[in-house]
């Protein structure tokens, strides 16, 4: 613990935070918070300008009720009617127990509903009622009763994978609270049975189908902790002491202590740069520091940050706080046909993570790194597919990409499956047949922290770059798209430079067809190593790389002397084909794919 570490002062700082952007953000003609909404290319059809938005409303009433000065109470309570208002209720409605995000939309007017939002909601809700219910007017509690009940109902109905982490976990906690306060047996039931199928479901690997969120790791943190402090069922408290100690352990072998940053991959990510958000510190008790919170656009999740007791595992801060020594981690996260394995190097001052296979959904990370800077601030190395449409650059979904990684050395191939998605890895479908826009394609690497080029410019297929306390070696091996082999350039970036190998370029937006394009990838290496190592310019191996059959095939021989090979497509097919093509081998055998932890949550 930090010696001036006091949780509650920490508590009230960030119920001020949140209540402060709040009430500047409070409609009372709405009875709801009014905020700029944020850009979404999914769900919702409201991209921007002025909405009332359902969830953080009524966060903002939670907190209301947490603060509780003058007029609080009444204005939280108008916000629960509200939103009471605002959740389809309707048993034969295809959106029945959710809301919209929007009060000017809802859930039946979205494209599709996000159904998840009976989850969030109904964390918020139980939370409204365990610690402020016996103050409630009869109205209100009547409301959120209703609510709860409904947004339970709904959960049951959708019945979610257990592969589906972050929700799944919300909700088992939803209808198990839900089930003591209405004092359902049956939904009760569902959710401890829930539980076991979610520990079930985990322990075939060992680990998370959502591996390694920092976003959704903090949700998952949050949920399980409020199992413990508010569920009364000594099995289901046993399977959740459990799960808790496996998030950590999860968390921490990722964990890279110089940079205080999680290294990759990940498989669902917001932003490149972790910070110390409120439940990290809360859970570690201060000892990364408190950095000053600022919550934007009505955010009030800060707040309800100060509503739970989080905790760390007292085994988990020396693994926290220091390296021990530079080491490789290698987690199987899921089986099947098809198994997903991520290899993550850590040294004093790089670590780069990979995953065997992946999309390229801009929450994934299948490649992704830190360095310490000259400064002792952490760079960051992320690379990712971007498509043009002719009028912003997004990251295209419609990738794959492959690796397979010895130490801070990674082969890669990239290419491209139909059907698959455009901005979203399956919500705006590219199906065979159809055409598509495009400006131009790229694989990208990002290093932000670099220290700056002065302007775009093309290179051969290599880039070798001095980051001061580390070095970058990227290799083009080849590729083709349509015909056309890539081309390497780097450009400058406000915060660093990248690394682009351009696949498809226009002066104008052009319509791709699939099928007309015949092989479609790219191939190479990359490698993140300190300085101290010794210079990497021209002592990294050039990698090779040729078709054999449907596939490409990626060869290299890292500084260090192992050997590794990559398969995988060539040319444009479905993701399982991909899947399928795809194999690797290090030193000619088949990487290793351990599992997190022998131990078993369901013995």
């Amino acid at each position: 613990m930090h010696p001036a570490w006091s949780a509650a002062e920490y508590d009230r700082t960030l119920l001020r935070a949140a209540l402060s952007e709040g009430d500047r953000c409070w409609d009372p003609d709405a009875n709801l918070l009014h905020i700029e909404a944020p850009y979404n290319p999914i769900h919702t059809h409201i991209r921007s300008g002025l909405a009332h938005p359902t969830r953080n409303s009524l966060q903002y009433a939670l907190l209301l009720l947490e603060r509780d000065g003058a007029g609080d109470a009444e204005r939280a309570h108008t916000v629960i009617l509200r939103i009471a208002e605002l959740q389809d209720r309707s048993v034969e409605s295809a959106t029945y127990g959710i809301w919209g995000y929007y009060a000017e939309e809802s859930a039946a007017e979205m494209d599709p509903a996000d159904w998840n939002w009976a989850d969030f909601l109904g964390i918020q809700l139980l939370l409204v009622h365990a610690r402020h219910g016996d103050r409630l007017p009869p109205a209100v509690l009547r409301e959120v009763r209703e609510s709860v009940r409904h947004a339970a109902a709904s959960i049951v109905r959708r019945n979610v994978h257990m592969s589906y982490t972050n929700v799944a976990v919300m909700g088992t906690f939803v209808t198990l609270a839900a089930g003591s306060l209405l004092d359902d047996e049956k939904l009760f039931a569902y959710g401890k049975d829930r539980m076991v199928r979610l520990c079930e479901a985990i322990d075939t690997t060992g680990s998370f189908t959502e591996f390694n969120s920092p976003s959704y790791w903090g949700v998952v943190l949050q949920t399980l902790t409020l199992i413990r402090e508010h569920v009364r069922d000594e099995e289901v408290l046993v399977l959740n002491d459990r799960l808790h100690d496996r998030l950590w352990l999860h968390f921490l072998a990722r964990w890279h202590p110089p940079t205080r940053q999680l290294s990759g991959p990940m498989a669902r990510c917001y932003s490149n740069d972790l910070g110390v958000p409120p439940f990290l510190v809360k859970a570690v008790r201060g000892v990364l520091g408190t950095p000053d919170v600022h919550p934007v656009r009505g955010e009030m999740s800060v707040g309800v940050d100060s509503c739970v007791d989080y905790r760390m595992p007292d085994w988990a801060l020396p693994r926290l706080l220091e390296l021990e020594g530079e080491r490789e981690h290698r987690e199987l996260f899921t089986e099947g046909p098809s198994p997903e394995t991520g290899t993550t190097w850590l040294d004093a001052v790089t670590t780069l993570g990979s995953v065997n296979h992946q999309d390229t959904w801009l929450q994934r990370r299948p490649l992704f790194g830190h360095w310490v800077r000259p400064d002792g601030t952490p760079g960051h190395l992320h690379v990712h597919l971007l498509k043009n449409d002719g009028a912003e650059d997004f990251d295209f979904a419609s990738g794959v990409i492959s690796t397979v990684q010895s130490g801070p050395h990674v082969a890669w191939l990239t290419g491209f499956a139909c059907p698959a998605g455009d901005r979203h890895h399956h919500l705006d479908m590219i199906r065979p047949g159809d055409r598509f826009r495009a400006r131009s394609l790229r694989l990208v690497v990002d290093v932000i922290g670099a220290p700056p080029v002065p302007e775009t410019s093309a290179v051969g297929g290599a880039v070798d770059l001095d980051l001061g306390t580390a070095r970058l070696a990227f290799r083009l091996a080849g590729g083709s798209f349509g015909g056309r082999g890539p081309m390497v350039r780097v450009v400058p970036r406000a915060e660093g430079m990248r690394i682009e190998v351009v696949l498809f370029e226009s002066e104008s937006p052009a319509e791709l067809d699939w099928a007309m394009l015949g092989d479609t990838f790219a191939a190479g290496s990359l490698s993140l190593v300190p300085s101290a190592t010794g210079p990497t310019g021209g002592q990294v191996p050039d990698p090779e790389v040729d078709g054999v059959g449907a596939c490409a095939e990626v060869r290299w021989t890292t500084p260090q002397g192992h050997r590794l090979t990559l398969s995988g497509g060539r040319s444009v097919v479905s993701r399982e084909e991909h899947a399928a093509l795809y194999s690797a081998t290090l030193d000619g055998a088949t990487p290793p794919s351990p599992r997190l932890s022998k131990s078993r949550l369901v013995p």
